[in-house]
């Protein structure tokens, strides 16, 4: 088995890794890289005018035959696999050819096909095959066995591939502290041991060693924000964190307040509502009320998708209404929704909850935003716990498999394997890997 990742070796995000056994050849995740070439913020416009081949020329998509729309001519690979719903996972799934066999979680299924449908990236997947945690299957060469793992994206996974006679383990994005921790326990039952080579995310290898805080916490200092302060909380966070918005909703079911979220985190919300217990607005989540952003509204209607503007309107809420009793709110916010924070009365010394990662402060929008919080003399704090595992998480899953051999990815300190885990082998970006 040859294995070669295309991407990550060195950095987090841009997740791409392709396994070829016999003539027989997948592909896991086809991520969006978070850095450019500089180590700045990768920005997807800078390349809009450039064809996919030059993409592929300038390394930004990786060079896999059979694998993109217009390479018609060779054999396509046999499967790709998606582990999760993050764009630095999937994100480049667009200049595909439309004829692949696409392997992954009805979650993360749904949740791409609405982002395809609310921001017009591409149509829905038709060629899928619904996968499912520790059911393994075959695509011609390969034995593979996914499984669910505890991540902020809701249906995140693992796999165990294998061909002939080698095992190979890639862990996906991963943590235990978030609300599926039984899932990543049930991994550590059933995995199997001594695979011949652990794929490992280090996303917080070479941060400060400290336990990642329990999602639960999270959620009591929400409820703690929310009994203290007398006006309206904004919260900026991910529509796809589906555990931080069970924790604001929980949060907000014993107080006088609801909990306001944009139209487009009501339809992840809908999207996902049947396959576990998510506040859905569709579905008797009294105190949760839906905020239709100007920004996002104009949007939809431009590219006709006003079956969204309509769908929640009996859960509707109001700059006015939200102006006239801030105090009944807790409201998630972005950096687009500034010209209706602008129209609403009331908000000076209001309180904004961040609940995402500190490196997106840095962008542009972000500091637009912040500036506008300063202006009203709001006041920031932050609630957070990542969505990937603590030092002592990731040891648990290297005492529990004992790999013959460790090889780092989607990290940006590669080097700090050595001082952790034994057996490390370093490898670079398009090197071939003989298993």
């Amino acid at each position: 088995m040859i294995v070669t990742i295309h991407r990550g070796t060195h950095e987090i995000g841009g997740s791409c890794l392709e396994l070829e056994s016999q003539g027989s050849r997948i592909v896991v995740d086809i991520g969006m890289p978070l850095v450019d070439e500089t180590g700045g913020r990768f920005d997807k416009k800078r390349y809009k005018n450039l064809s996919g081949p030059e993409l592929v020329d300038r390394k930004v998509l990786p060079d896999i035959r059979g694998f993109y729309a217009w390479d018609r001519e060779g054999k396509p690979i046999d499967g790709l696999f998606i582990s999760h719903s993050h764009s630095d996972h999937y994100g480049f799934y667009g200049y595909l050819r439309d004829d692949l066999q696409y392997y992954l979680g009805e979650g993360t299924r749904r949740i791409i096909d609405l982002n395809g449908r609310v921001f017009g990236s591409r149509k829905p997947i038709s060629n899928y095959n619904t996968i499912r945690s520790g059911s393994p299957f075959k695509v011609w060469g390969f034995t593979v066995t996914p499984y669910l793992m505890d991540h902020s994206a809701f249906d995140a996974y693992a796999f165990l591939i294998e061909a002939e006679g080698r095992k190979l383990l890639y862990s996906g994005d991963f943590r235990e502290h978030g609300r599926k921790k039984e899932a990543f326990r049930w991994f550590l039952r059933n995995v199997p041991r001594d695979v011949d080579a652990l794929l490992l995310e280090g996303t917080m290898v070479g941060q400060p060693r400290r336990a990642a805080q329990k999602e639960e916490d999270v959620e009591g200092e929400i409820a703690k924000v929310l009994r203290d302060v007398a006006g309206i909380v904004f919260i900026m966070m991910s529509a796809h964190n589906i555990d931080r918005i069970v924790s604001v909703y929980r949060a907000v079911l014993p107080l006088n307040r609801s909990f306001v979220v944009d139209v487009y985190t009501a339809s992840v919300l809908s999207t996902l509502g049947d396959l576990g217990r998510i506040p859905d607005p569709l579905k008797g989540f009294e105190k949760l009320k839906v905020f239709y952003p100007l920004f996002l509204s104009k949007k939809l209607g431009t590219i006709n998708k006003e079956e969204f503007l309509f769908r929640f309107k009996a859960r509707k809420v109001t700059r006015q209404e939200i102006g006239q009793h801030p105090e009944k709110y807790i409201m998630l916010v972005r950096p687009t929704m500034l010209a209706d924070l602008r129209r609403i009365e009331g908000l000076d010394g209001a309180t904004v909850v961040y609940s995402m990662w500190q490196g997106y402060l840095e962008e542009e929008k972000m500091k637009r935003f912040v500036k506008f919080t300063e202006e009203k003399n709001m006041k920031m704090i932050s609630i957070h716990t990542g969505g990937h595992a603590d030092i002592n998480t990731l040891k648990k899953v290297v005492d529990t498999v004992r790999p013959k051999r460790i090889i780092p990815i989607h990290t940006f300190k590669p080097d700090f394997y050595d001082n952790l885990f034994p057996n490390v082998r370093h490898v670079s970006d398009r090197e071939k890997i003989d298993l």
